[in-house]
This record gives C-alpha cells, structure tokens and sequence, in this order.
C-alpha cells in the first residue's frame, strides 16, 4: 500500500523521505526515525547522514528505498532526480590538475570514463564502460583506478561517480605529457572522420590571414567558445560522451 502526503512536493531526498516517515508517525505516534532506518533496511547513523545531506545513495540504494517505501512509477522518478540533483549540488565545480598530477592520467580514457559516468544509465562495471568506449576491460579497470587513485572519482555503494563537476590541466604548459594528449584528441577527430556519420560529428576548418599579435585574442575567444558549447551540449539528459577539438595552427613557415 502506497503512503501519501497532504505536504507541498519535496524538492529534497530528506523532505521527501520526511514526509514518508511523517505519514507514518501519523498513523503510529511512536513511530521512530530508529524503526524508520530498520524499515529501509539502514543503520540509524546513515539514515541520519542521508537525512542531513551528508551522504548520496547510489543507485542501488535508491532502488533499495523505492522498494523498501512503495513507491510507485513517478515517485520513483522523483526520488531518482532529487538524489542526481544532490549530487549536482555536493559536487565541487573544478579541479585544476598540475603538470605532474595530469601525466598519470593524460591518456584519453580517462578523462572518457570521468565524463561516461554523469551520463544517463551509466554503470559502474569496467565491462559496460569498456564497451561503450571500445576498449579493453583490462584498460578500463587500470583507467578507473588512478582515477579513484587521483581523487577524481569517488565510490559510494559499489557505484562510481566524479567528486568534481569538471576537471582541467593548467594552462601555457609546454610537456610532452600535453603534446601526447592532443595528439590523442585529434586522432580521435579523425577516426570519427571516417567511423561516425556526418548527421552526428561536425568536422569543419577555415583558412585565414593572421596578425601574430592577435593571437592571445584568438586563444580567448576559442576558451569562450568552448565552454560554452559545452554548457549547450550538457543540457538536458546526457547519453553520450563528445570531444571539442579547436585547432589554431599556422600553414605558414615561420619567419625567422
């Protein structure tokens, strides 16, 4: 039997667990938070945290709680978007990633795998990561790792998840480390050149006469450009992972 609230629509996982546990306190006064945790199969302590924000369910323990509490269709939906929007809300923006730190991590998987795992019905297996980015399971495993290793994924009830909303590399490094990295993104442009329909990649380019002093100019407006297209290409429910790659090169030989 399903439980109602006569309450406003929660906009939080603890208001709308609050409220189940309120209809039932209704019914039975002494009703405690202590019964409440052994009903949703939790220990007091974690119900607390979860009711104080402090911990996220995975999703696994989001299915174990639409279960354990009834839920039907559209609840379970609302549950399912107020714990992403807590994970949206507790995720710092950005981690700066020095020279050092991104040389463990530079291969283009990772930075792959961190962005797979924000996207709709990801999972957490190295098997379903490996498929979707037609790689080795092996290379997954070792990718997911340094990542947890780096501090740059968390695991939370058997589930991964990034602890940043967006990591970067520091700017106007010049290394080997970088160089390799871009190298990596651009043959990835080129093998969707010839793998990936034109309906679903945009590969486009334009020659142009340029005042070398304009060029700090043009750097800026390519970081503009790029974040926001992202912020476009983010909106809404993500199935897919995508690379942006601007090149600003010179045709010319250099004078001397």
């Amino acid at each position: 039997m399903q439980e109602n609230s006569s309450h406003a629509q929660p906009q939080t996982v603890s208001a709308f667990l609050n409220d189940f546990f309120l209809a039932r306190r209704k019914k039975n006064p002494s009703y405690s938070m202590r019964a409440f945790a052994r009903d949703l199969s939790m220990t007091p302590g974690r119900l607390w945290e979860l009711m104080q924000g402090r911990y996220i369910p995975g999703k696994k323990v989001t299915e174990r709680l639409a279960t354990a509490l009834g839920l039907n269709d559209t609840q379970r939906t609302q549950l399912a978007e107020f714990v992403t929007q807590s994970k949206v809300e507790n995720t710092p923006t950005l981690r700066e990633l020095k020279n050092e730190d991104f040389s463990l991590i530079s291969d283009w998987e990772h930075f792959a795998i961190f962005n797979l795992l924000t996207t709709k019905s990801c999972q957490s297996s190295p098997e379903w990561i490996a498929n979707r980015l037609s790689i080795p399971p092996l290379v997954a495993e070792a990718a997911i790792e340094r990542l947890l290793k780096a501090g740059l994924l968390e695991k939370s009830d058997g589930e991964l998840r990034p602890k940043y909303s967006n990591i970067a590399t520091e700017h106007e490094v010049p290394s080997a480390v970088l160089r390799e990295a871009q190298r990596q993104v651009i043959q990835q442009s080129l093998t969707s050149l010839f793998r990936d329909p034109v309906e679903i990649r945009s590969v486009t380019s334009i020659t142009f006469p340029a005042n070398l002093k304009n060029i700090p100019k043009a750097k800026k407006l390519i970081s503009e450009f790029s974040t926001r297209l992202a912020e476009v290409m983010e909106k809404g429910e993500c199935a897919e992972v995508y690379n942006l790659a601007v090149q600003l090169v010179p045709v010319t030989a250099q004078k001397k």
